[in-house]
């Protein structure tokens, strides 16, 4: 299969297509390890592939589906294993469920990460469903090898959500500035990059970034998203 040169746009280096794919030609067998990956893999799959159902998951705000988001519990965890076991960073932070919540952290550690501590984001108000609805997401923080003393902030993030603007699963852009900020590591790699919001937070943050996305429209977005980050960047100096 041949893979699309990547867009470079000042500090970030983005691709068009599938992480796996990447991987296996060995694009990014040279990384440093002084890295983390910020990534929001597609886990609202798995816990109901074996229940029947036949679709990607659907954005609350858009009701387009998200490709690739169909796996079974067996291929999530597949998923997640080789992200983590081709990315040989230091860092990982992985948005996640509560029902996805012990395969991810299995997949993870399964993956050479030990996992450190769940993370809370706090969307301040409930979502869709019944009596108790979701007001919250988690996400997975593992590490590889001895960490450094300094960062000592509570494992909660209070942000609204983003309203979906730019993807129909966006994150706010609070949530990953503060992920990127506790990571502390000079390059962030988002294999499922989306609309691009861990690269903007890369890029305010003065990091390196590499994203990839596997559909073209939001890759533009990202793209898009990112170089006007640089630019702003550039202009304040």
């Amino acid at each position: 299969m041949k893979l699309a040169a990547p867009v470079v746009i000042g500090n970030a280096t983005l691709y068009l297509g599938d992480c796996r794919d990447l991987l296996d030609a060995g694009t990014f067998a040279s990384l440093p390890f002084d890295a983390a990956l910020v990534m929001d893999p597609p886990y609202s799959s798995g816990g109901y592939q074996e229940a029947g159902k036949g679709a990607g998951s659907v954005g609350t705000t858009t009701g387009a589906t998200i490709a690739g988001d169909t796996y079974s519990t067996r291929g999530y965890l597949r998923l997640i294993r080789g992200i983590c076991q081709g990315f040989r960073v230091a860092e990982i932070y992985a948005f996640t469920d509560w029902r996805m919540w012990p395969n991810t952290l299995d997949a993870i550690e399964d993956g050479g990460f030990r996992v450190r501590s769940m993370i809370v984001w706090n969307k301040g108000f409930g979502g869709l469903g019944v009596k108790w609805r979701s007001q919250h997401e988690l996400i997975c923080w593992g590490a590889r090898g001895a960490l450094e003393s300094g960062w000592g902030a509570g494992n909660v993030i209070n942000a609204n959500r983003s309203g979906n603007e730019f993807h129909p699963t966006e994150k706010p852009l609070l949530v990953l500035d503060e992920l990127v900020k506790a990571a502390a590591r000079p390059l962030i790699i988002d294999p499922f990059m989306g609309s691009g919001t861990t690269g903007v937070a890369a890029v305010n943050q003065g990091r390196k970034f590499i994203g990839i996305e596997l559909e073209r429209e939001h890759f533009e977005i990202a793209c898009r998203r990112i170089e006007n980050a640089q630019r702003q960047a550039r202009l304040f100096g």
